[in-house]
């Protein structure tokens, strides 16, 4: 489905009903917000509905404080435009990730602008009860930290979840974190509707909304760090799949490259999950060296010229290349993204994972840009904040 298409859908959906419909003003602040800004009429075409209809609700958002509107210089004749701008001061959106031993957290005000970032300790080792304490202190401490009202909260999520019952489903690290309304626990204790997600996939949201795929309609998100995963944005929306798999690849099946020899092989025993993702990158590591380490120590290796540490970067690094060309021909993105802690190896890893994917690439199909993420250790923080302002509605909109 292309974007007019999807605008036309979406109108159509809502006209029964778009007087007073807070799904319609929620899409209005999210055309506003993919556009850097929009004037009334460029918003009507956008959505394609009668300026009239738009006028109603954007004089409804402007009065209810979530649109500037201002009158922008230009060097043409005639009228000057007036933009609509969503109003950092409304409100703000909390984001979480967290896994067994760290939490990062992050806010974000209507503008879509950082407000704050922290990071607190986990101690995943000592149970759920301590860890959704834990969730809820950071997020109590943020909210301390703002002097605005919170609007919504999302939670980038370790694990399998259901997304749309705020269910975590099971995350292994952590003793009884099994089938866990954690959506509502933190809504309870934030008092925010709150919203969860795999917590690898909101790096994909975390690109389209904050980072370098900003404005993408058509995204894969490779996050690699203890476990594996893609986030797949398919004309602007997270792609979650028919039971909330998508972008679950750690069990495909996968070749295996061999630096040392510069070849290529094939095993049954070969998945994504057990030789492409940080743990396996690390045991290649100590098979080649003997010494084990932990993920900064050897990036550092790699940054020195270690020869064991460049082997296995390389190693996982050209799976990274292989497993995009095999996505992109499928989803046909824009760009793909790489998020982790390899991304902190600059051009030593990126230019491996290129030189890889160049490998695979077909006649029928080029291939795609690859790019680092730059959102740092907080992206899978800030990709939750983009999840909540995603989801978060307008109540006063009816």
């Amino acid at each position: 489905m292309n974007r007019a298409m999807g605008s036309l859908l979406i109108s159509s959906m809502l006209g029964l009903k778009v007087q007073d419909n807070a799904e319609f003003g929620a899409e209005i602040i999210r055309k506003v917000r993919e556009r850097g800004g929009l004037s009334r009429v460029e918003l009507a075409r956008e959505l394609g509905v009668a300026a009239s209809t738009i006028g109603r609700h954007v004089d409804a958002l402007v009065a209810g404080q979530y649109f500037t509107e201002t009158v922008e210089p230009t060097r043409e004749a005639g009228r000057p435009p007036t933009r609509l701008r969503p109003n950092a001061g409304r409100g703000c959106f909390l984001g979480v990730d967290f896994h067994s031993s760290h939490l990062y957290a992050t806010a974000v005000d209507f503008a879509q602008q950082s407000i704050t970032q922290r990071s607190y300790p986990i101690h995943g080792e000592s149970g759920v009860e301590l860890v959704l304490d834990e969730i809820a202190g950071a997020l109590e401490d943020m909210k301390s930290a703002i002097a605005m009202p919170v609007l919504a909260v999302g939670l980038a999520t370790p694990g399998r979840v259901d997304a749309g019952r705020g269910v975590a489903l099971s995350y292994s690290r952590v003793p009884g974190f099994e089938d866990l309304p954690l959506a509502a626990k933190m809504e309870q204790a934030v008092g925010a509707p709150t919203f969860i997600e795999n917590n690898i996939r909101l790096m994909a949201l975390a690109e389209r909304w904050f980072g370098v795929a900003r404005g993408c309609h058509e995204l894969i998100c490779l996050g690699v760090r203890v476990g594996i995963t893609a986030g797949i944005v398919r004309n602007g929306q997270l792609s979650t799949g028919h039971r909330g798999l998508g972008g679950e690849i750690r069990g495909v099946n996968c070749p295996v490259f061999n630096a040392e020899k510069g070849e290529w092989s094939w095993t049954p025993d070969s998945t994504i999950g057990k030789n492409a993702c940080i743990p396996g990158m690390l045991e290649r590591y100590r098979e080649l060296s003997g010494w084990n380490t932990e993920m900064g120590s050897f990036l550092n290796a790699v940054e020195a010229g270690d020869e064991h540490a460049i082997i296995a970067m390389r190693e996982a690094a050209s799976l990274h290349g292989w497993l995009i060309t095999q996505m992109a021909q499928v989803t046909d993105p824009e760009m793909v993204v790489l998020s982790g802690p390899l991304t902190k190896l600059g051009s030593l890893y990126l230019d491996v994972v290129k030189a890889a994917s160049a490998q695979f690439i077909s006649e029928h199909y080029p291939q795609v840009p690859i790019h680092l993420s730059e959102l740092g250790e907080f992206a899978g923080a800030i990709g939750a904040a983009g999840l909540a302002l995603e989801r978060w509605r307008p109540a006063d909109m009816g």
